[in-house]
């Protein structure tokens, strides 16, 4: 006997996932640091962002002013948002 299709949901419940990227591994260190100084992990950091910016339409520049300034010290050592 066939397993039945399961109905449609009218709002499913989302999941989070996780999935790979590919970044020079200065990239890859960078968010470490700056996922440890946010006290949180590089799966989570790395998704709220690309999800902020897909939320920004994907714009294909991120300019200075369109991030908020951050206390982090690693992006006090790239210069920050000026």
């Amino acid at each position: 006997m066939a397993t039945p299709i399961p109905p449609r949901l009218d709002k499913p419940e989302p999941k989070e996932r996780r999935f790979y990227v590919v970044a020079d591994s200065s990239v890859h260190l960078d968010l470490q640091k700056e996922a440890h100084a946010r006290g949180t992990d590089l799966w989570t950091l790395g998704g709220s962002v690309l999800a902020q910016w897909l939320a920004a339409g994907c714009p294909s520049q991120i300019t200075a002013a369109s991030p908020s300034p951050s206390s982090s010290p690693v992006a006090d050592e790239k210069g920050g948002a000026e």
